[in-house]
């Protein structure tokens, strides 16, 4: 099988990070989430994979040039097309049941139990489903007993939801799933395709198998799917696996420091004397850890700068920010460059826009 995979929005949920770096190509536990998941689908036996672009789409090339796995080609949209409406754009360059993948997402669904199942019933498309307690925020899905999808609610409230059972943003589909798109046509799976399609009587499908799916594009989902890698229950950080820390190559720490699992430290970062990381953690490539610094559930991004004394909680750290002696940065996402200066303070909830200054 082939797979396209939705890389071109700006992800706002997780501003200012995303002001300069593309969702897809964010850190998490010192690799990109592009990464993750392109390992992920080349595990899961497909041979190709389309990178479906517009949002910093030159970003990708540097992410490209450093892969080494299955073939993986960028195609840029050329205006903003939709989950739907992307992937019928390059409908001349798929050959068959295709796999379509939220560049957000990261997940651990069974994609080869999944196509046995989508070929089985014959199915135009196939949607991996799970069931959870609160709908809110996600698309619905009502199935028969043989799996079967009679109805597709996406985003409904609560109250007016007609099952538990809800779109985890994994798809099978046929090409004839996109007949009625023509190409460059703006279109959306939820809110459009996938009702037409049931309206139509075809042969739309659920696939419901535990599996765990973790939208990395919000502050939240961003500690969770850190949090299942650093922990090996999804994808895994690269280096060397030590006593719960991960450790890349020319990494150093002294004997003094203190890390609680899961931590990663990237190639090239250093932790001083008395430094403490409480898991789950990472420290990006080239970071340097000042004596006595603590580092709690928050994860520093590559060429970071942490005084002595400082504490760095519950926070994201985007790259070559400086946070100066005894400053204390708690449940905030700080921009790239971004420089804090020593014993100031930013709070719970503070989003700092790239290369500002905090007194």
């Amino acid at each position: 099988m082939q797979a396209v995979v939705l890389v071109g929005g700006r992800g706002v949920r997780l501003y200012p990070l995303t002001q300069t770096t593309p969702k897809p190509l964010i850190p998490l536990a010192n690799r990109p989430l592009i990464d993750h998941i392109v390992r992920w689908l080349e595990q899961s036996g497909i041979e190709e994979v389309l990178l479906l672009t517009q949002y910093r789409a030159r970003a990708f090339d540097a992410w490209l040039c450093s892969w080494n796995g299955i073939p993986v080609h960028t195609i840029e949209e050329p205006v903003a097309l939709g989950t739907a409406g992307a992937v019928a754009n390059v409908l001349r360059r798929l050959h068959g049941t295709t796999a379509v993948i939220n560049g957000d997402n990261i997940t651990n669904v069974d994609l080869r139990a999944m196509g046995a199942a989508h070929r089985r019933s014959h199915a135009t498309a196939t949607i991996a489903v799970d069931h959870v307690e609160d709908v809110t925020g996600r698309g619905v899905v009502v199935a028969g007993q043989a799996g079967r999808v009679t109805q597709f609610q996406e985003k409904p409230a609560p109250p007016l939801a007609l099952s538990t059972t809800v779109n985890t943003g994994t798809y099978l589909i046929e090409p004839e799933a996109l007949a009625g798109l023509a190409p460059g046509e703006p279109a959306m799976w939820e809110t459009e395709v996938f009702p037409a399609l049931i309206a139509a009587g075809a042969s739309i499908y659920a696939f419901a198998q535990p599996h765990l799916w973790l939208d990395a594009g919000t502050p939240g989902g961003y500690f969770a799917a850190e949090r299942a890698i650093l922990s090996g229950i999804i994808s895994a950080p690269s280096g060397s696996f030590v006593d719960g820390t991960w450790v890349e190559a020319h990494a150093t720490r002294d004997a003094r420091t203190t890390c609680r699992p899961p931590v990663a430290l990237g190639a090239g970062s250093s932790l001083a004397e008395g430094v403490t990381i409480a898991g789950p953690a990472s420290i990006g490539a080239g970071c340097r850890v000042a004596a006595g610094a603590h580092i709690g559930q928050s994860a520093i991004w590559d060429g970071c700068m942490i005084g002595p004394g400082a504490i760095v909680s519950g926070s994201i750290i985007g790259y070559n920010c400086t946070i100066a002696e005894s400053a204390r940065v708690e449940g905030a996402l700080l921009g790239d460059g971004v420089s804090v200066k020593a014993g100031a303070h930013i709070p719970s909830g503070s989003r700092i826009e790239p290369m500002s200054v905090v007194e």
